[in-house]
């Protein structure tokens, strides 16, 4: 069974990965299957040619905060910058997922922008996790230093939650403790 985790960003989704591969789950993250397709030279070139060098660092690799400022600002550029990134992260989900079906295996795929970049499909269920706004706010300032500002855009620049929410299997609040959430990812995972 692969299930796909998705959610707004700072909804406490790589909590919930965290949570699961302790009890034992397989989970293929998103972020870091983009991060490491996003440090290949073709793909850093294409994303350089589309938004200017002065998002690369000194040693002409990708300065992340200044990329999340350029593209954040306008969802025409989040598009261009999903077309050069998410071929090749939907390949590498493609074939776990093929994988998954050969062993038999369960398989968590966190992927913020799931339902964004069309993939539910190679999910049996899907879980939503989320957060109040002001907290994704918070939660995105405190750990990215991005200003309130760059917060809001970014936010504003994800499916809407209550459309999220209305795709979602299930449905998981965060608005407790750790402990409190690993208890609700158990009680869901005791049932799928």
């Amino acid at each position: 069974m692969i299930i796909g985790l998705t959610g707004g960003i700072a909804s406490g989704k790589s909590t919930v990965s965290k949570i699961l591969s302790k009890m034992g789950i397989i989970v293929v993250d998103a972020d870091i299957v983009a991060r490491e397709v996003m440090e290949s030279k073709e793909v850093i070139k294409r994303i350089s040619d589309e938004f200017g060098e002065n998002i690369l660092d000194k040693k002409g690799k990708l300065d992340r905060s200044k990329l999340r400022e350029v593209v954040f600002s306008s969802k025409k550029s989040v598009g261009k910058l999903n077309s050069i990134v998410h071929p090749t992260v939907i390949e590498r989900f493609e074939n776990e997922r093929k994988k998954s079906i050969i062993t038999g295996e369960m398989l968590v795929f966190d992927i913020p922008l799931l339902f964004e970049a069309k993939m539910e499909d190679l999910c049996d269920k899907v879980i939503v996790v989320y957060v109040d706004i002001e907290t994704q706010i918070k939660r995105v300032m405190e750990r990215d230093g991005s200003k309130r500002e760059t917060a809001i855009n970014i936010i504003k620049n994800q499916m809407p939650l209550s459309e999220k929410l209305e795709r979602a299997d299930i449905k998981i609040k965060n608005d407790g403790t750790i402990e409190e959430l690993e208890k609700k990812i158990k009680d869901v995972f005791s049932k799928v």
